[in-house]
């Protein structure tokens, strides 16, 4: 080894000890970072490298992992190692979540309880959500907004279904944070106890209608999208697993739902195909896979994923299927990570779902194509998903017809015609 690569090394641990100093106060614990940072200096200069690179930290983490150390704090230890040292130099941390063996979880929220008086009917609406086919994760969320209703009419000191009036709705509403989903869930549960005869009147017809604004999809180019795709950091298990979810994302359409929920079975590599049944709608679809969406899903599988008996393809990182938002998440932080100047437009992984739908009538695909693609029962859903570009518009656009009458003249006359 030359001396200039050891110069390096040297000067390399020198100016990370006097940044930790600032990060961490504590001596005794600096002391822990240096005895890691010298053995990512043996290690450099066992394999010959001469400059510290993400990849080498990264490599340099797994070949500890592979001492198989008894206690827990060395390991932690060489990964904040590699942590800082990531951040001293680039600013950013490249790493991943702590393995689930060493994380403290927090104790779960403990839902809001419904007011005693209003149980057993409240819970006959629910089954009847059931009954009409509604998917769990919506009848939750009915039982979260109703019951937050509920209490703040049980508030105003409302003993019985009975003594429910207009005036207890409205001062409800006047103090609901989100408006819009208080008149949908309000209707909804309102109009099933009025037919049920559990309440005289369906108040719910008091409550003022809100202007519904239909919103401008968000949409991005399919440079856009490329910009994206490839800001995306792939040499950790973290970004090999986000590269892909983007992948389907932008190339197939999928729902956040859907992606977070395929399993091995939905795959097929062989015959580039992705067959699943929708989470939203219980429909089956079947898509063909791009190779770059099969490149990225075979690398994180073989290269990222944890070890699992898991049968989704998407874990978290600790061996689990995702959390339900958990997709949305990934997109939105890899956009901010991206730079792409996103303005006003919505940047999570719907807006790759419209963009792919907008791409695909650009290049002139029968629309119906496009419906069965997205997995759209109805041609009116897809609708909301389209944005022609501009070049698409121009197309339509009407030749402007001549100056006539009084217009010419005023023309002609300079603007001094009376």
């Amino acid at each position: 080894m030359e001396s200039n690569d050891v110069n390096y090394w040297q000067n390399l641990k020198s100016g990370f000890m006097e940044f930790l100093c600032n990060e961490i106060p504590d001596k005794s614990t600096r002391k822990g970072y240096s005895r890691s940072i010298d053995l990512l200096m043996e290690y450099a200069i066992a394999k010959g490298e001469r400059e510290y690179s993400v990849q080498l930290g990264y490599a340099f983490f797994e070949f500890e992992k592979s001492k198989d150390y008894k206690g827990k704090t060395t390991l932690g230890r060489r990964r904040a190692t590699i942590r800082h040292l990531n951040q001293y130099l680039y600013g950013k941390t490249f790493w991943q979540r702590t393995p689930r063996d060493s994380m403290v979880y927090k104790t779960k929220h403990r839902p809001l309880p419904c007011p005693a008086q209003f149980v057993p009917q409240f819970e006959a609406f629910l089954l009847s959500l059931q009954k009409r086919g509604f998917k769990e994760i919506t009848i939750t969320k009915y039982r979260q907004q109703c019951t937050q209703i509920l209490c703040d009419i049980a508030e105003q000191g409302v003993d019985c279904w009975e003594d429910i009036g207009a005036k207890n709705l409205t001062s409800a509403f006047s103090r609901a944070i989100n408006k819009k989903y208080f008149i949908v869930y309000t209707k909804r549960m309102f109009g099933y106890l009025f037919d049920a005869n559990i309440v005289l009147n369906d108040y719910s017809v008091v409550l003022p209608m809100l202007n519904k604004r239909k919103t401008v999809p968000s949409v991005y180019s399919p440079a856009e999208v490329k910009q994206l795709l490839d800001s995306v950091e792939r040499f950790t298990p973290q970004g090999k697993r986000d590269y892909a979810i983007l992948q389907i994302a932008a190339r197939l359409g999928l729902r956040a739902s859907d992606i977070r929920l395929l399993r091995f079975d939905n795959v097929d590599f062989d015959n580039a195909m992705v067959k699943f049944v929708q989470f939203k709608t219980s429909i089956p679809n079947q898509l063909p896979l791009p190779s770059e969406a099969a490149e990225a899903l075979h690398d994180y599988i073989d290269h990222g994923r944890e070890e699992s008996s898991e049968q989704y393809i998407f874990l978290n990182g600790h061996g689990r299927p995702l959390h339900p938002h958990a997709v949305s998440t990934i997109a939105m932080c890899q956009f901010k990570r991206s730079g792409l100047n996103f303005g006003r437009r919505k940047h999570s992984s719907h807006a790759l779902r419209m963009s792919f739908a907008s791409q695909l009538i650009a290049e002139s695909v029968p629309y119906e194509v496009v419906r069965v693609a997205l997995g759209h029962a109805s041609r009116e859903s897809t609708s909301h998903y389209v944005e022609f570009d501009i070049e698409s518009l121009r197309i339509c656009a009407l030749e402007v017809p001549p100056p006539s009458g009084l217009f010419e003249k005023y023309l002609m006359s300079g603007g001094n015609v009376k």
